[in-house]
């Protein structure tokens, strides 16, 4: 039976308001408990995480670091906020509020002749970890397989990258984290939300969570019905314009967003691979005329041979 409109609203409502989402936690936690389970890295039935295991993983969510530079469909701006004496800087508010006008997609728009070019650097991103063996098991366990246990060990490493972000990003707090919404197939398939799962309980001094701020775009039927494409082959500018149309700023972000005047956006997903996602994210946000100061992800897929971490808690 198809609900009307009106029902599907109120019923995507109750399903998404806090109440709602506080009771299932606590269903699947209790289930958890009851039901036998397997490790999500070895497999022995022995808890979530077997102790066996627990060190490998928590080795790697222990060092924050910046990972813009391996995602090559990050939005592109002049490195270091570079302000050129001939071009007057976008009103901006201490929020980060600009005009729509004044956003840019790969950079602000052709110096003119005979001024060099300022040197465009990916938007800063700052990732709790890599994406390595056990991380990466972990939160495909936690995204795909309802292993929901698994967020007690990634909430810490979130927490930490959140405390280390001020730095790493060089912005001033306080900031205004925004999640990437959940598609709604993907929310129906799990049950909840995985970017703001990761976000439940105390965050850091300074951190405050907009939650439903974003939301996918309907996609025509005909879209539905296309291939997906990947990125392979795609070039920089061409990752960073594919599907950067995909999510659109709710009623929600309409009442709230003058409230975050004096406060950096701050976008946060759990996974960067190309960075597509993020330049999705960003669109959006600066469509609606918020520029956000950077972006924060539990991992990031890098380059084979990168060097070892050198976020805040590195040896």
């Amino acid at each position: 039976m198809r609900l009307p409109s009106g029902g599907a609203v109120g019923l995507g409502r109750l399903v998404h308001a806090p109440a709602s989402r506080a009771l299932a936690r606590s269903g699947r936690e209790l289930a958890g408990l009851l039901m036998p389970s397997l490790c999500v890295l070895c497999g022995r039935q022995d808890g979530t995480v077997c102790p066996e295991c627990v060190p490998g993983l928590v080795t790697e969510l222990l060092h924050p670091f910046r990972a813009e530079r391996d995602a090559a469909a990050l939005p592109l701006y002049p490195g270091g906020a570079v302000r050129t004496p001939h071009r007057p800087p976008p009103a901006r508010s201490p929020g980060g509020v600009v005009p729509p006008a004044a956003s840019a997609e790969d950079g602000n728009p052709p110096m003119p002749l005979g001024v060099p070019e300022p040197s465009l650097q990916p938007v800063p991103v700052v990732a709790a970890a890599r994406y390595g063996a056990e991380a990466s098991r972990a939160l495909l366990a936690f995204k795909d397989h309802g292993r929901t246990a698994v967020a007690g060990y990634l909430r810490p490493a979130v927490h930490r990258a959140l405390a280390a972000a001020s730095q790493l990003l060089e912005a001033p707090g306080p900031f205004t984290l925004v999640p990437v919404p959940a598609s709604t197939a993907g929310f129906r398939g799990r049950g909840y939300d995985p970017v703001e799962e990761l976000l439940t309980g105390a965050l850091p001094p300074g951190w405050k969570v907009a939650t439903g701020w974003l939301a996918h775009r309907r996609r025509p039927l005909v879209d539905t019905l296309r291939t997906r494409s990947s990125h392979a082959g795609a070039g920089s500018r061409q990752r960073r314009h594919r599907g950067r149309d995909r999510f659109r700023t709710t009623r929600r972000f309409a009442a709230e967003a003058h409230r975050g005047l004096g406060r950096n956006v701050v976008v946060f997903d759990d996974v960067m691979t190309t960075g597509s996602t993020l330049a999705a994210t960003w669109h959006a946000l600066e469509q609606a005329g918020i520029r956000p100061v950077g972006a924060v992800v539990v991992a990031a897929v890098t380059a084979p041979g990168t060097a070892p971490d050198e976020g805040l808690n590195s040896a």
